[in-house]
């Protein structure tokens, strides 16, 4: 059960462009296994429409999320804003089913007149999360010889020893044998 489920009975028998506003404060989004946005901060305004109810809303909060450099988890600050229309299943006072609606992937209001939040949530923090995350912007990384994190300071070892199938290429190109 999630916690951005909110109840559109009352307002899906109000006449179109009735509105609720509510402010989002939870303490975190799941998205799967390993992803979670936490808190979740915002809020969501409800207008009825002829169809059902749009929901835009404005979210932020933090994703943890590892560095694709020095592979360290951060948080990484997220905010989006989204506007989408959750249609009707069934009509409020009869419970009779309605038609589906013609877009393939359209968000529902289930059949107790629950608006389910977290879905439409989930989706568009996915869309917003960066490509490649860094943990700052000059992260240096790991060490490509012994693979310690550059961004702890400076570390000292052995340089790495020259393949002996290599050396003539180095004499080629001009560099003297180490």
């Amino acid at each position: 059960m999630s916690e951005f489920r909110f109840s559109v009975s009352q307002l899906l028998q109000e006449p179109t462009g009735a509105t609720r506003r509510y402010e989002l404060d939870d303490p975190q989004l799941v998205v799967d296994e390993t992803l979670r946005m936490h808190p979740v901060k915002g809020h969501v305004r409800l207008t009825r429409t002829p169809k059902g109810v749009l929901a835009d809303a404005d979210v932020h909060g933090n994703v943890d999320l590892e560095c694709g450099r020095c592979l360290t988890l951060y948080a990484q600050p997220v905010a989006f804003d989204f506007s989408e229309e959750f249609y009707q299943t069934v009509v409020v006072n009869t419970g009779a089913k309605l038609p589906p609606p013609d877009e393939e992937d359209a968000f529902l209001i289930d059949e107790t007149h629950k608006l389910d939040l977290a879905v439409a949530m989930r989706e568009y923090l996915l869309l917003n999360l960066p490509p490649a995350p860094r943990c700052k912007e000059d992260c240096k990384g790991l060490c490509s010889i012994c693979g310690a994190n550059l961004n702890d300071g400076t570390h000292t070892h052995e340089p790495e020893a020259t393949d002996e199938r290599l050396a003539g290429l180095s004499k080629l190109l001009g560099q003297s044998e180490q």
